[in-house]
C-alpha cells in the first residue's frame, strides 16, 4: 500500500544550527524552544494568550507575528504538514502526531523545550528509495536552507512534495521523451554516415570528453586506428573507428590491445553498423561504442547540429 502524505510542507530547524538535531533524528522527533511560553500553553494552546505574552516579552520588534504564526504550525495540527530540514548535506522528511510534549528538564544544549514526536521517522530518501542528497536538489528547493528562523512554509514546497513522493516534473518528462526521440533519429543518421565523416565524429566525441588523439597509427577504407590521451587521467587510450565490424574483427584488436597494456590504459571500440552484437570482454578495459552509444555522446556534448549537416 502506497504512503499518504499530508499535501502541505513546513520547514524546521532544530534548534540554533541545528544543535538539536542528532537527539531529533535519534528519536524521532521534533525539537523546539520558545522557553517564554507556560508549559500548559503549550500542551493546550491558547492561541490569542500566547500571541499576547509573545509580544509582551519580545516588545515591538520585528518578527514577532512570523515567530507567533511559526509558533502556531507547531502546536495547531501539525499533523497536516510534511517537515523538513537540511542537515548533514541531505534533505530530511518526516510527518508528526498532534500534541506537543514537554521537556520536564527544560531546554538544554541537546535537547528542545519541547517536541513533536514523528508518526513517520526522519529520513533522507523519497517513498521509492531516492536519497535526497542537497547537491542533487533542485536550486529552488535547497534555498531554504539558508532561513534564519525556526519554521517556515517553503516557496517550493509542491516540488518538495513531489520529490519526496518521487513524481515526475511533466515539464521534465517531456523533454526526456523529446531526448529520446531525438536520439533514435540520430542513430538513423549516424548509421548512414560515410566512415569519414564517424571516424570525425568520433574524434570530436573524444575531444569533447576530454581525450585528445596525439597519433594516427594508419588509414583503412573502414576506419582509422589512432591514440588518444586523457592528461586529467594520466591515460593513453587505443581507439579504433569502423564503420561494420564483426565479433572476429573485435576480437583481433582486443588482441593487439592485451599485448600493448604497457602503453594503453583502454581501448574503444567505435563501430555503427555491427553485422550482429558485439560482446566486448569482461575482463578488460575495453569500450564498445555502438550507435546507440555513439548517440547518447552526440545529444550529451552538443553534435546534433554537427551530424545533422552531414546528410543535408
Amino acid at each position: 500500500m502506497s504512503t499518504k502524505l499530508p499535501t502541505s510542507v513546513r520547514y524546521v530547524k532544530n534548534g540554533r544550527r541545528g544543535q538539536w538535531w542528532p537527539v531529533a533524528r535519534a528519536n524521532g522527533q521534533v525539537h523546539l524552544g520558545w522557553k517564554p511560553v507556560p508549559k500548559e500553553l503549550l500542551v493546550k494552546p491558547d492561541f490569542p494568550e500566547i500571541e499576547r505574552i509573545l509580544r509582551r516579552v519580545n516588545g515591538p520588534r520585528q518578527g514577532v507575528t512570523q515567530d507567533f504564526n511559526a509558533l502556531r504550525d507547531l502546536l495547531d495540527t501539525p499533523s497536516q504538514h510534511v517537515w523538513v530540514t537540511f542537515e548533514e548535506r541531505f534533505m530530511w522528511w518526516c510527518t508528526v502526531l498532534d500534541g506537543a510534549t514537554v521537556n520536564p528538564d527544560g531546554e538544554s544544549t541537546k535537547m528542545g523545550n519541547f517536541w513533536l514526536v514523528c508518526n513517520l521517522p526522519w529520513s533522507n530518501h523519497s517513498l521509492d528509495g531516492r536519497l535526497l542528497a542537497e547537491a542533487d536538489l533542485p536550486g529552488t528547493v535547497t534555498t531554504v536552507a539558508g532561513f534564519k528562523a525556526t519554521v517556515c512554509r517553503p516557496k517550493a514546497w509542491r516540488e518538495i512534495l513531489r520529490i519526496i513522493q518521487d513524481e515526475k516534473n511533466p515539464d521534465v518528462t517531456l523533454a526526456a521523451e523529446a531526448r529520446g526521440n531525438y536520439k533514435q533519429a540520430l542513430e538513423k543518421i549516424i548509421k548512414q554516415l560515410p566512415w569519414q565523416d564517424f571516424e570525425q565524429l568520433i574524434d570530436l566525441i573524444l575531444d569533447r570528453t576530454g581525450w585528445v588523439r596525439i597519433s594516427s597509427l594508419g588509414k583503412t577504407l573502414e576506419g582509422i586506428d589512432l591514440e588518444a590521451e586523457n592528461r586529467t587521467a594520466d591515460e593513453i587510450a587505443f581507439v579504433q573507428v569502423k564503420s561494420i565490424a564483426t565479433q572476429t574483427v573485435l576480437n583481433d584488436y582486443v588482441e593487439r590491445f592485451s599485448n600493448q597494456r604497457e602503453r594503453y590504459a583502454r581501448m574503444i571500440f567505435a563501430v555503427h553498423s555491427p553485422s550482429r552484437e558485439l560482446r566486448a570482454p569482461s575482463n578488460l578495459p575495453v569500450q564498445l561504442w555502438t550507435c546507440d552509444r555513439v548517440a547518447e555522446f552526440v545529444v550529451h556534448v552538443g553534435l546534433g547540429e554537427w551530424v545533422e549537416s552531414r546528410l543535408a
